[in-house]
């Protein structure tokens, strides 16, 4: 611990005991994984990396890249839509662009795919307006879907890319734009040539949080019908009854989510890039 003036003050071993308590309190599942991966056997490995660990594999990238440009696009946009433009209801929608994060995965898996069943209410909608009676004439794709997997959870995750993209854009200043527009910039080569450039690190930051909320999401992935590392860990564990393996695969996982923290942490450093000044909506 340090004074307001910067020096080192000394530590009681009430702190360090409580300190010591709380590090060890959260190592303990780490180093409860880590020792039950250790003492595995391999007897499911060879199943497990030729019919299974391909797809989880190959799912859990297809579904991290779709759900992290989705989220970016969307958090950007609507962050900028908020902070740099003024219309009527502006200051509801900014805040009612957050009421997603109150949404569990699952229960909006749950909900959509309701809603976008063959005979829910949505395609019955759809159909009547078309004249069309049966579901065999006229039906939407599957929402169980790696593209409605994508659409889900960049629905209900995108406003953690929001947050961030909004916290910049509101404390970039408004010369800079206003320096590009009299350069002969449009608003969209003023946002990708000063905007956007500026505010990189915090849309690391959001991307890095959505991906980690992805990694960690099992309810929806399942329901959801796609395969991913995290799914994979259950079944392995719960149908297989192969705790070491699950715990194994964990581990590889446990490397993922390491890398993921460390480039927000990177994305973070960087955000000193970004100068912080009152921001006042730019003009249109």
């Amino acid at each position: 611990m340090r004074t307001v003036l910067g020096r080192p003050r000394a530590v009681g071993p009430l702190w360090h005991a409580t300190a010591t308590a709380i590090a060890l309190a959260v190592l303990a599942p780490l180093v409860a994984l880590a020792w039950t991966a250790l003492g595995a056997g391999t007897a499911h490995w060879g199943h497990l990396i030729a019919h299974v660990l391909p797809l989880a594999a190959a799912q859990t990238a297809t579904l991290l890249a779709g759900v992290g440009l989705l989220t970016a696009l969307v958090g950007t946009g609507s962050a900028w839509l908020v902070t740099r433009t003024d219309f009527p209801g502006r200051v509801v929608l900014q805040w009612a662009l957050l009421l997603p994060l109150t949404v569990p995965t699952y229960i909006a898996a749950y909900s959509y795919v309701d809603l976008l069943h063959p005979i829910g209410p949505f395609q019955s909608a759809v159909r009547a307006l078309l004249g069309v009676e049966s579901p065999r004439q006229f039906r939407l794709p599957d929402a169980r879907s790696m593209t409605g997997a994508v659409l889900v959870l960049s629905a209900v995750l995108y406003p953690y890319v929001y947050l961030s993209m909004r916290a910049m854009f509101a404390t970039q200043p408004a010369r800079l734009m206003e320096v590009a527009r009299l350069l002969g910039e449009g608003p969209w080569g003023a946002f990708r040539r000063v905007a956007l450039p500026m505010a990189r690190p915090a849309l690391a930051v959001g991307v890095g949080l959505v991906l980690l909320e992805v990694l960690n999401d099992v309810g929806a992935s399942e329901f959801l019908g796609v395969t991913t590392l995290t799914t994979t860990v259950y079944t392995t564990w719960i149908t297989r009854s192969d705790l070491g393996a699950a715990a194994q695969i964990a581990c590889a996982m446990l490397a993922m989510v390491a890398l993921l923290v460390w480039l927000e942490r990177q994305g973070r450093r960087r955000r000193r890039a970004g100068t912080v000044h009152a921001m006042r909506p730019a003009p249109r």
